[in-house]
């Protein structure tokens, strides 16, 4: 084994989801510390020995008054390593200066809070060492909590629980068994198979079809035209007919540095091949198994010639910090300017699909002081259109980045578009609607969310290696040679397609009609070289395809 491939699997134990747990803390309101004056928080999730800096590292090298704070409680401070590794890569990048500004206002990086050497104090809390240092009222430093960030929020949609209790009615002796077993109602039923929780379904229709030919690379069209290019950072993409190498960009890089922070695991714990990280032994899929995946195949519905930039940010039990989240972002980020500015191997990005979230401690702070929102700001900034889902809990509580978006008037799904006074795209939330046009009860809600898309009960592509444990009820020969009759495999995939509910997958058939709209826009004309390299001609083109998605407008 190499050293450089040691090094890989030294990592990829150390970023599991598991080396999580024992670092992630819940807020409790009813006793956490705070400042004077400031606003009782709310619950959240956090690293418990981690914080996030605002700003690069060399504006912000001076830790001191930070340090002497956490030195006061007997802890001491160390920049995360990968955001070293990551501040080397942007001076290997040689950007422009305006390019250079554009990382820099979307800058951040991890702290690491541990005991001194020594030292015999409590274990470090992240809470009391922000809230301390935000008493002092010191301008020179800004600082956050590393939230945890979740994949899909609330219903989940892991199909791990089979509660009918049939098994081979006899249709004399019993003449009524489709009863209604249910043990549960409202929102957890979506997460059970049937009802709208993952599981197979056969697709008799024909694939997806490009209206263009391919062209000279993978995003440009025979025509010449650019493809519209969306980045889906989520668990990956697996095997699927469909997702061929000319419709994903699996596991893009940056300097020989992969966007999505996430290692690649062994195949039985890779959430978009075996998909049973979380039970590798008793062999459960995860909770976001497939989720990538789907997303991928849900663009590709939508909008056949897009290309997908699948970047891995999380595992299957589909958890990440916000430090590793950010950490995506700034890569992907530089990914685009290097496409800007015309260097081989990278392309400019069109569309961001994020389908993940968290609840903050004290919203208003995460609204116009956060380091999520300034990386954010900053891809909009370079004409980047960004779409996020609005949360599976049924709550009217902002869940970020979906409460980045504008307030509109009215209710979904039918809004009255407000007028946003900017010609910067904003971030557009999507909330999900039943296959009946019912709003789905799982869907968050407020005036942040943009619109409502199909988003429960949704068809769509899943890995065909993944194959849980579980097993069909009967399987027996059949009379044909080499036939077999059994019942549904409940978490077997190899047909390649399955159901599930989400917002996770309203956020990407909104991403898909904005791709559709880019590539409508180039059809009739409209490419020209400030539309696909200046960000003010991008700027102009996203909020064009985001008007014409959603009916949202700019003063």
């Amino acid at each position: 084994m190499t050293q450089e491939s040691s090094d890989r699997r030294a990592r990829a134990r150390s970023e599991r989801p598991e080396s999580l747990a024992w670092r992630v803390r819940t807020l409790d309101p009813r006793s956490a510390a705070r400042r004077g004056g400031a606003a009782d928080p709310a619950p959240t999730s956090y690293l418990t020995d981690q914080l996030i800096v605002f700003g690069s590292q060399a504006d912000a090298a001076d830790l001191s008054p930070l340090l002497e704070v956490a030195e006061r409680r007997g802890w001491t401070l160390d920049v995360d390593p990968a955001d070293l590794r990551d501040a080397r890569l942007l001076e290997q990048a040689d950007l422009s200066g305006l390019a250079r500004e554009a990382m820099q206002s979307g800058a951040s990086f991890a702290v690491r809070v541990r005991p001194g050497k020594g030292s015999v104090a409590p274990a470090p809390d992240a809470w009391e060492l922000v809230e301390s240092f935000r008493a002092l009222d010191s301008g020179a430093l800004r600082v956050s909590l590393d939230h945890l960030v979740v994949a899909t929020p609330g219903i989940g949609g892991a199909p791990l629980t089979d509660p009918h209790p049939l098994t081979d009615p006899h249709p004399l002796t019993d003449p009524h068994p489709l009863t209604d077993p249910h043990p549960v109602s409202g929102i957890p039923e979506y997460a059970v198979p049937g009802w709208g929780g993952r599981s197979a379904v056969a697709w008799v229709g024909p694939r997806p079809v490009r209206r263009h030919g391919d062209g000279e690379s993978v995003v440009t069209t025979k025509g010449g035209l650019p493809r519209p290019v969306v980045a889906v950072l989520d668990t990956g993409a697996g095997t699927h007919p469909w997702l061929g190498p000319d419709v994903v960009v699996r596991d893009p890089s940056v300097l020989g540095v992969p966007v999505g922070p996430f290692p690649v695991l062994p195949p039985a714990e890779d959430p978009e091949d075996g998909g049973m990280a979380g039970s590798p032994l008793t062999g459960g899929l995860d909770p976001a198994a497939g989720h990538g995946t789907f997303i991928a195949g849900i663009v590709h519905q939508r909008c056949p010639d897009a290309v997908v930039l699948s970047c891995r940010l999380y595992g299957g039990v589909g958890v990440i910090a916000e430090s590793d989240l950010l950490r995506g972002l700034r890569r992907l980020l530089l990914f685009h300017l290097l496409g800007l500015a015309g260097r081989e191997g990278y392309v400019p990005v069109d569309v961001l699909n994020l389908s993940l979230g968290y609840y903050h401690e004290r919203p208003e702070d995460a609204l116009f002081d956060s380091p999520f929102g300034s990386v954010l700001a900053a891809l909009r900034t370079q004409g980047v259109a960004v779409v996020v889902s609005a949360g599976n809990h049924g709550d009217p509580r902002p869940l970020f980045p979906a409460a980045f978006a504008p307030p509109v008037a009215g209710s979904p799904p039918v809004p009255v578009p407000p007028a946003v006074l900017d010609d910067v795209p904003p971030v557009v939330s999507v909330g999900a609607l039943n296959p009946d046009g019912t709003t789905a009860l799982f869907s968050n809600d407020g005036p942040w969310i943009t619109c409502l898309r199909p988003g429960a009960a949704v068809v769509s592509t899943l890995p065909t290696p993944t194959d849980g444990s579980r097993a069909s009820s009967r399987s027996l020969p059949g009379r044909r040679a080499g036939e077999e009759r059994s019942t549904l495999d409940p978490d077997g995939f190899s047909g390649g397609f399955g159901v599930w509910s989400g917002t996770s997958f309203a956020a990407p058939v909104l991403a898909g009609d904005v791709a559709a709209a880019l590539l409508e826009a180039r059809e009739q004309g409209g490419v020209t070289a400030s539309s696909v390299t200046d960000p003010a001609g991008r700027r102009a083109a996203a909020w064009a395809a985001i008007t014409a998605a959603t009916g949202l407008r700019p003063a």
